[in-house]
């Protein structure tokens, strides 16, 4: 693939203007606007669907190739004054890839230009250098720096020649005591203007930055003297929630961070007491900067599109076309404020669709050797693409180039792996857009009034974003949320509205959306099933402050919300159906059954060929399903490629996989609420794809027919 594309945004209301920004290989791209219907392209289905908006004229635009310039670093312009002749540079260092081969900025002096005067290096090896503006080393130690251990190098240089340390703050037999190396040869600082920590130089091109050399690992306390006297001490262990970096010695003026490196992190003098920043705040005084750091491509924009004011709520893409390639860039638009709202909204996993951009696991994590899958792993055109682009950055589940975590993610970048027509490598069919688009063709099939949100508008209106609506329907995978978006579901099914969670590991990880970013989500992983686990001490978000992790730690089962919670998770060739429970079969529950005599439900399916597949939930009054959860369907007996999730094990032992443990399971329930609402819920990620099966002529499909209408019929006192 050469042609790539995103927006400024994800959500939008009608009549707003989408940028659109476009690489491509220089020739014409035709960009139009088109509503998603439908995505997967399995020959069984009616394949991508899509509607064009003829109200939006189809433009062309010359799109050409664009470079993407990912790393972290701190700038700070008009540091040095004119005339100084030396300068003495110091700052705490916590490397984490020292031997890495190439050079690593740690601190130096740059141009008016962004071009390195002199700068404080790791060399290939690992070794504290001083390189002059063209490189040339000028002074270098003997002994190379120990991976994620605490030093404080210094350097003095000027006119009169280079003199660097470096001494251990943690030493033992072999790397202790300070080390230090000298030259005569003397390096002109007239050039100099400005300052730059963790890359050699960072010059501005255009309105973005380019980093170079950039270090991996942590930093402390940047500072320069000259004569005796504090140019520029910059502390870190203040404003974590921006990208701002104080200048205590109230002279130069504070610095910038580049590419949102990981803020509120551990310092040299971290003594374990607390885990909160904002309670030793002086103990937080860290920043880790990443070769891989990316927070907005910062592509100039291509063309721009406006949405119509009377647009109808739905999930669309801008479609951009060059003759051999076409790419669709999803968006989803909520209704317009003065529009009727329909009876059901269906809440679009917007977070997690950020939360998964450009996920690389496929790349990291051999699933067939490990016991994961029994079926083989294809990687499909968007995931060979995202692999050809290392630097369109990782998702929340991959780790740095480091082996740290990567606790951000932004919307500002391409991100091939959110496509109508994207099948997961894992699966070998859609998951997250493509699964969710099921439930649009099938509420459009059905003759459903529907309207779309996306959980970005949930977060950002919270309660009011609900109002008017009877019935709230999530996505195929619901799993990341905010306070603020749970507090809003919660206030809709306890204030008379109801919903329906037909996905599964659901309201599952605590995510923070960055205030003024809020193309921006964190999450730092601890407890659950995780690819990657935050150190000790830095647990907490940088961007909220609240402390991250599984909601259910925070005292927010999922259980309590939808009466099922995240419980193991598998991928084989065949997912089983769920078995109805004699409950099911009474007459308080025959609503739900209506047109249904199967005693099975979902034995077929587009992904994975069943109902109850991928990631599971299951009921469990010890972890706060209500007590009034009626189950009424249960999945059958998984394969042990399903494991019992690990924050439900307090000892390791045999028994744990699916053909044993019987807490490994799907359980479909409803959850009456008082105020006359209830909750319908199946808790399996692939239940999506059961819905459209047979042109939607199956007991999946009737049932949810079922739920949705008795619930968007209900006069309750929300509405």
């Amino acid at each position: 693939m050469k042609l790539f594309s995103y927006l400024d945004r994800l959500s939008a209301r009608p009549g707003d203007t989408l940028a659109v920004m476009a690489s491509g290989d220089g020739g014409d791209v035709v960009v139009d606007l088109v509503r998603l219907v439908h995505g997967d392209t399995d020959p069984a289905g009616p394949g991508l669907v899509t509607e064009v908006v003829g109200s939006v004229a189809e433009q062309r635009v010359r799109v050409d190739a664009q470079e993407t310039w990912p790393g972290s670093c701190m700038v700070a312009d008009r540091v040095i004054p004119a005339g100084v002749a030396d300068v003495m540079a110091e700052v705490l260092v916590w490397p984490t890839t020292p031997e890495l081969g190439r050079v690593q900025g740690v601190l130096g002096l740059v141009g008016e230009d962004g071009a390195p005067v002199v700068s404080i290096v790791l060399d290939g090896h690992g070794r504290p250098a001083v390189l002059d503006g063209d490189g040339a080393v000028l002074a270098v130690v003997e002994r190379a720096l120990r991976e994620r251990r605490w030093y404080r190098v210094s350097a003095v240089a000027g006119t009169e020649g280079v003199v660097v340390r470096a001494a251990p703050l943690e030493p033992f037999p072999g790397d202790d005591g300070e080390v230090t190396a000298e030259s005569e040869a003397g390096v002109d600082l007239s050039p100099a203007a400005g300052v730059v920590a963790a890359a050699v130089s960072c010059p501005t091109v255009g309105v973005r930055r380019r980093p170079g050399n950039v270090f991996n690992g942590k930093l402390e306390r940047p500072t320069l003297r000259a004569g005796g006297e504090v140019l520029a001490e910059w502390m870190f262990d203040r404003g974590f929630d921006g990208d701002r970096v104080a200048d205590v010695s109230g002279r130069c003026g504070d610095a910038t961070l580049v590419n949102m490196p990981a803020r509120a992190m551990t310092g040299h003098n971290w003594t374990g007491e607390t885990s909160d920043f904002t309670v030793a705040p002086e103990q937080y005084g860290a920043v880790h900067f990443h070769d891989d750091d990316l927070i907005d491509a910062g592509w100039p924009v291509a063309a721009t599109v406006t949405l119509p004011p009377d647009l109808r709520s739905g999930i669309y893409a801008v479609r951009l076309r060059d003759g051999e390639e076409t790419d669709h860039v999803p968006v989803v638009v909520r209704p317009a404020p003065a529009v009727r709202k329909a009876p059901i909204v269906f809440l679009v996993p917007t977070f997690t669709y950020t939360a998964y951009a450009n996920e690389r696991l496929l790349h990291r994590l051999d699933y067939e050797a490990a016991g994961l899958t029994d079926h083989p792993i294809t990687p499909w055109e968007h995931d060979r693409a995202l692999a050809e682009h290392p630097e369109f950055g990782g998702s929340l589940y991959d780790h740095h180039s480091d082996g740290s975590g990567i606790c951000y993610s932004s919307a500002l970048r391409p991100i091939p792996n959110l496509r109508p027509d994207y099948r997961m490598w894992l699966q070998n069919a859609p998951r997250h857009l493509g699964a969710d688009l099921y439930l649009v063709y099938w509420l459009e099939q059905q003759g459903f009034d529907f309207d779309v949100l996306s959980d970005h508008d949930l977060h950002a209106d919270g309660d009011a974003a609900l109002e008017g609506y009877r019935v709230v329907v999530t996505g195929s995978h619901p799993e990341y949320h905010s306070e603020r978006m749970l507090d809003a579901l919660r206030g809709h099914t306890t204030g008379g509205g109801s919903m329906a969670y037909l996905g599964g590991n659901g309201f599952y990880w605590v995510t923070s959306q960055d205030p003024a970013r809020p193309h921006v989500l964190e999450v730092r992983r601890s407890a659950g099933i995780r690819t990657w686990e935050a150190r000790p001490g830095e647990q907490r978000h940088s961007t909220t402050g609240e402390q991250g992790g599984l909601w259910r730690w925070r005292g927010r089962s999922p259980n309590a919300l939808t009466g099922v919670g995240m419980c193991s998770q598998g991928w084989d060739e065949k997912a089983p159906p769920f078995e109805r429970t004699p409950l099911s079969y009474e007459p308080e529950w025959a609503w739900v059954f209506e047109g249904i005599d199967d005693h099975l439900i979902g034995d077929f399916g587009f992904i994975m060929n069943g109902a109850s597949g991928d990631e599971l939930d299951r009921c469990d009054f010890a972890l706060g399903s209500p007590p009034n959860t009626a189950v009424l369907a249960t999945s059958r007996r998984h394969s042990d490629f399903y494991q019992l999730a690990v924050e439900d094990v307090l000892m390791l032992g045999p028994g744990l996989g699916g053909s044993e443990c019987e807490d490994v399971r799907s359980d479909m329930v409803v959850v009456e609420q008082v105020g006359g609402g209830a909750v319908f819920s199946v808790g399996s990620v692939c239940f999506t794809g059961s819905l459209t099966w047979n042109g939607s002529d199956n007991n999946v499909s009737r049932l949810v027919r079922n739920v949705l209408t008795n619930f968007a019929a209900r006069d309750t006192k929300r509405v």
